[in-house]
């Protein structure tokens, strides 16, 4: 029994792969300013749930956020109330489920692998899947994905269970299936259902193309109280909330947010042209090592070796061609937003088309079913890994709005073709130029991870972004920033060292020592970013920055002035309105366009603190107009000294200056 077998087998296994993603996103977890914009509005909705005791109705301080399901939120929130302190400030508590969520995904990618490709092929995919970067980093971000990625792959898993008969009772198989559609549709509604009948649909169809039946395997899915499960799970809360809604949560949720993301580039995020693909060096690093030898060994044990097989293969080619054409055509004539959105119906199209063709007489003839060999479990199981991988990659390259975490419900697949083939690699199988490309890829994405989280890095970047000031010179930014570049390099070196380490083994046939070091590289990368490097960067943390100038004259709310001054009970920012801002410092606080630039009359709304970013058009006369009042009431001005630093947001420069007023007249004339 080798290392490997030792290791994928008992609950050892299990306790490995949960630590692996649950170690490597901790310091994110915990180091990690809120972020904006995504993170910080799903954690400030959730933080009203428990504020306000409506655990229906999603908001956003006064308005209603119909845009995702609130499974989310019931999980951060419920975590908050447990873990979080009094005032639910703390980002870190609502980062929890997602981090539990993205250590259980990896325990579903083996639990998923193990009925397709063995225990120790699944182990060593399931773990390069858990050091991933973009695993690691959507486990440390309150918001779906890492738990969306767990309910996904648990119901695909239950797919591949019934698929392959590899379960004793189908029906509580369907059950569970059925339970994850449901958990999965309380989270980010389509994406679970869609990916899932990617999967199940892609590989019927594929069998039935190739062998003229696509198997029952699938019939305990009809089994009628499985749908009825995940109905009762989601149906009573749309309706709920449709009802107090008054409508608005589907027309909000459908009728905008969805839809934006099929008519074109929602919000600005369109990207290029294989936007998800030419992430794939970085984001799934350090998986990427295996990942060209996958392909190909998968494409070469699917197609066969026979003229048959290749003709097949070849058919095959032309059929998706054709269909993408059909694409192309449907996107060129259809007008507007059908014709944006019509690529990403090219999955659907591909499934239904070979559907189609293997109704017909002539395809069957042509790649004479009968003679097919019969197919292996290993064959059978590719198919299932590859139709979910491709199918899934197609629909989110295709769609218009593309953010880079979209991709995620295809990596399971990936890791497990990369699980796959490491062990076919270490048994012995010679693939000298896949190797060498996946090997070239691994060393893009650790390049440049290293580079990116490198003091060479914050010095360019932050040097570009100080140039852009307005009311500044670049050099007084600069001076401003100066620790940004002090933080220890211990966990990077020792990244560098695992990298050239994984890179040599590879070059020797050592796969186990290049996966390790590999996932070692992973997370001692990640560990330096989340732990020293990003914290260091106050100068992009704007809402740090923010309350560093409050803190300044005790203007932060609920907390504790060292000179004994009271804390203001909300703030009322100019220039700047993040969400974290809210999140962060209170739903209380008011932020463009409800602030209101003028100083009340009444001594007991004392003390009132403005947030001014200087380097809005607003902000100036706002401080004018502020200071005047307060001359003119005999008010006493407390003035922070600025502190700079880059929203990168929306990539301007902010200027941030707090100005506190008290109801009572200086002792010795204004502190400015």
């Amino acid at each position: 029994m080798d290392l490997l077998e030792r290791l994928s087998t008992g609950w050892k296994a299990w306790f490995i792969l949960f630590t692996i993603t649950f170690a490597a996103a901790a310091p994110g977890v915990f180091g990690l300013p809120s972020l904006d914009r995504d993170e910080s509005r799903f954690a400030q909705a959730s933080k009203q749930y428990i504020e306000t005791g409506d655990y229906l109705t999603i908001r956003y301080q006064d308005e209603f956020r119909n845009k995702k399901p609130a499974g989310i939120h019931w999980l951060q929130a419920g975590a908050t109330h447990v873990l979080g302190d009094e005032d639910k400030l703390e980002i870190w508590t609502y980062r929890v489920p997602s981090w539990i969520g993205a250590a259980l995904s990896t325990l579903a990618v083996f639990w998923c692998g193990i009925v397709l490709i063995g225990r120790r092929p699944a182990f060593l995919g399931a773990a390069l899947y858990g050091a991933t970067l973009l695993v690691t980093s959507e486990a440390h971000i309150s918001k779906t994905d890492a738990v969306l990625i767990f309910f996904t792959t648990m119901s695909v898993g239950a797919i591949a269970r019934l698929y392959m008969g590899q379960t004793a009772k189908p029906k509580r198989m369907a059950l569970i299936f059925w339970f994850f559609i449901g958990a999965g549709l309380l989270i980010k509604g389509p994406v679970t259902p869609m990916v899932a009948a990617y999967a199940g649909f892609g590989v019927w169809v594929w069998a039935k193309a190739a062998e003229g039946k696509g198997g029952d395997w699938w019939k305990p899915l009809l089994w009628w109280p499985g749908p009825l499960l995940a109905a009762a799970m989601f149906l009573p809360w749309l309706i709920a909330i449709q009802i107090a809604t008054d409508g608005a949560f589907l027309q909000g949720a459908v009728g905008k947010d969805l839809k934006d993301k099929f008519a074109g580039a929602s919000e600005g995020h369109a990207g290029w042209p294989l936007y998800h693909l030419s992430h794939i060096p970085a984001w799934f690093f350090p998986a990427v090592i295996l990942l060209v030898p996958g392909v190909v060994l998968a494409w070469k044990s699917l197609r066969g070796v026979s003229e048959a097989a290749r003709r097949r293969g070849t058919d095959a080619i032309f059929v998706l061609l054709t269909l993408g054409a059909v694409t192309a055509l449907a996107t060129w004539i259809l007008p507007n937003e059908l014709g944006a959105g019509a690529p990403a119906a090219y999955p659907a199209l591909i499934i239904f088309g070979f559907w189609w063709l293997s109704t017909r007489d002539e395809w069957k003839s042509r790649w004479i079913i009968s003679d097919a060999r019969p197919l292996t479990d290993e064959a059978k199981a590719l198919r299932f890994l590859v139709a979910t991988a491709v199918l899934t990659t197609i629909f989110f390259e295709l769609m218009p709005t593309r953010l880079s975490h979209y991709i995620l419900p295809a990596y399971p697949a990936y890791a497990l073709i990369c699980g796959w083939v490491g062990v076919k690699l270490m048994e012995g199988e010679r693939m000298p130029v896949s190797r060498w490309l996946s090997l070239g890829l691994f060393m893009l994405g650790g390049i440049l991870l290293m580079f990116v989280s490198s003091p060479l890095a914050a010095r360019l970047v932050k040097t570009e972004a100080a140039g852009d000031f307005k009311t500044i010179e670049a050099s007084e930014a600069l001076a401003q920033w100066g620790s940004a570049l002090e933080f220890p390099i211990y966990f990077w070196v020792l990244g560098g060292i695992a990298i050239a380490v994984a890179l040599a083994s590879f070059l020797y046939k050592r796969i186990g020592i290049a996966a390790t070091a590999g996932i070692a590289a992973s997370v001692l990368l990640g560990w330096h970013a989340r732990a020293h490097f990003i914290p260091q960067q106050l100068w992009l943390q704007p809402t740090e920055s923010a309350r560093a100038a409050l803190q300044q004259v005790c203007g932060v709310p609920s907390e504790a002035c060292e000179d004994g001054r009271v804390s203001p009970d909300r703030i009322l920012a100019v220039g700047y309105a993040e969400p974290s801002y809210v999140l962060s410092l209170g739903t209380q606080n008011l932020h463009p366009p409800e602030t209101v630039v003028e100083l009340p009359e009444r001594d007991s709304l004392y003390p009132v603190v403005f947030l001014l970013n200087m380097e809005d058009k607003d902000a100036l006369p706002a401080t004018e107009t502020l200071l005047r009042e307060a001359a003119v009431q005999d008010r006493c001005v407390s003035r922070s000294e600025p502190v700079y630093a880059l929203n990168y947001s929306n990539g301007d420069p902010v200027n941030f200056i707090a100005l506190r007023f008290e109801a009572e007249p200086c002792d010795e004339g204004p502190q400015e």
